[in-house]
């Protein structure tokens, strides 16, 4: 009896990256790398799972994430002998995990600034451009209390967007005790991480369906989600989310006003907003290219201080590209009141190669091939070593040089092989160019042929790839 077929199906959610994309994929990730270090930041790795209790703290948890169990066979139900704070979890982002690290390792030295890529998942209800598992590209100071560990932040993301060739994008910045102090203004400390998460959907349902959200009634005796705003508190932040003004200077004088003597934590934040624009300022970072914005709320409860995102100014419906913010304290789940200092920003890699291909920023390379050595006649041991020899002295070189190993070995089907790859050359050593000691470089783009020397080869091809 034949075994049953099984589809090669995907799970809803996931996705592969096949080469061309992944190519793609990782010269993104080399230029933010790249970035990263020259502010000096050094590589972390982290397991993909954590322990339920690390990620969640055993509190209430607002996202649907993945756990997983161990299984002896098909028919096991039996979970692991773990208990359930314990039990295998999938780590929805990268920073609870830093904070675990900190924690763990007390003597890093501070601050610590790292850079990590890895993978995240979420349960969250697939849909286009969004994937149940992602990439995250972060970099994080920790322990650092200053003012300009957060302007750096604003540096970072610039000096990333204009390596990677965009030129039009705005980073938004805002602060959370601006946020906060709104809701001292509106008396609704308790509830302000709710009140946060509504304001956090402005950009998606509009000022409108902010206040209509803020100011739904229960459902039903247990319905403890509606935030339940008055009209005079839905007049209060839609007057605090409207302020606008022709420069970050305009829009800091009426919060002023908002907040005199009516809320410290918000005057912090001014002088916090004051600080950032006038260093930003300082650096010659354009205007053009970052603002201050009320509406930026970053829905996580950790931001306790500047939050920031960034989207491309050509592509508004594809959402913040590179986001964070400060979180203060985040360690205080392993380490009770140490209040450790941190700020950063990660990447959203999937998404932002998504807007680079729109924008033709990003192009699909099915190879990393620089040349294909063909091998003339396979029978034939002195045609096959010399192939081998050009080969090896290609890649010592430092030129990609792949050796055809197909079963097809006409020349015919090795030249449509390096077509179909878009490989730029190829050579060819035949009995003539054995016996002078040469090969035939072609330029498959354009269709011309000569014969070199091995050496000549190398630097013809190095000066029209490199």
């Amino acid at each position: 009896m034949s075994a049953k077929t099984i589809k090669p199906d995907l799970l809803g959610g996931f996705r592969d990256m096949l080469p061309g994309e992944a190519i793609m994929f990782q010269d993104m990730v080399a230029t933010i790398r790249r970035v990263y270090e020259s502010f000096g930041f050094v590589p972390l790795e982290t397991p993909g799972m954590e322990r339920w209790d690390v990620l969640t703290g055993n509190a209430k948890v607002e996202k649907s994430i993945f756990t997983a169990r161990i299984v002896r066979g098909i028919e096991d139900e039996k979970v692991s002998d773990e208990t359930w704070e314990q039990s295998y979890t999938l780590r929805f982002d990268l920073t609870v995990p830093l904070a675990r690290v900190v924690a763990a390792y007390p003597d890093l030295p501070k601050p610590f600034k790292r850079y990590q890529l890895g993978r995240v998942w979420r349960g969250e209800k697939p849909q286009a451009d969004r994937f149940r598992e992602f990439y995250q590209f972060d970099f994080d100071t920790i322990g650092s209390n200053s003012i300009l560990a957060d302007v750096e932040v604003i540096q970072v993301m610039y000096a990333t967007m204009v390596a990677l060739g965009i030129q039009n994008f705005v980073i938004r910045f805002n602060t959370r005790k601006l946020l906060n102090g709104l809701a001292a203004l509106v008396n609704c400390r308790e509830r302000a991480s709710e009140m946060l998460r509504v304001i956090d959907k402005l950009d998606k349902i509009g000022i409108e369906g902010v206040l209509a959200e803020l100011q739904r009634q229960p459902d039903n005796e247990y319905d403890e989600s509606a935030l339940a705003f008055s009209a005079e508190q839905a007049t209060a932040v839609q007057s605090f989310l409207e302020i606008r003004g022709d420069s970050a200077q305009d829009v800091i004088a009426q919060l002023k006003q908002l907040f005199a003597g009516k809320s410290s934590t918000g005057e912090d934040g001014i002088r916090e907003i004051e600080t950032i624009v006038a260093t930003l300022r300082e650096l010659n970072i354009p205007e053009k290219n970052w603002r201050f914005d009320l509406s930026v709320a970053r829905g996580l409860d950790y931001y306790t201080g500047p939050v920031f995102e960034t989207v491309l100014t050509d592509l508004p419906k594809l959402g913040s590209v590179f986001s964070g913010g400060r979180f203060d304290g985040l360690t205080n789940r392993f380490m009770p009141d140490s209040n450790i200092p941190g700020v950063g920003a990660s990447v959203g890699v999937d998404r932002l190669l998504v807007g680079m291909q729109q924008l033709e920023l990003a192009k699909v390379k099915e190879t990393l091939t620089d040349v294909l050595v063909t091998i003339f006649d396979q029978l034939d041991t002195a045609l096959q070593n010399a192939s081998l020899q050009c080969c090896n002295e290609m890649r010592k070189a430092g030129i990609n040089a792949e050796l055809y190993l197909g079963e097809d070995r006409t020349l015919r089907a090795q030249l449509a092989y390096a077509q179909k790859k878009n490989i730029p050359f190829v050579t060819i050593i035949g009995p003539d160019e054995l016996r002078q000691n040469k090969a035939q470089l072609k330029n498959m783009s354009k269709r011309t042929q000569q014969v070199l020397t091995i050496s000549e080869c190398v630097a013809t091809i190095r000066s029209l790839t490199k």
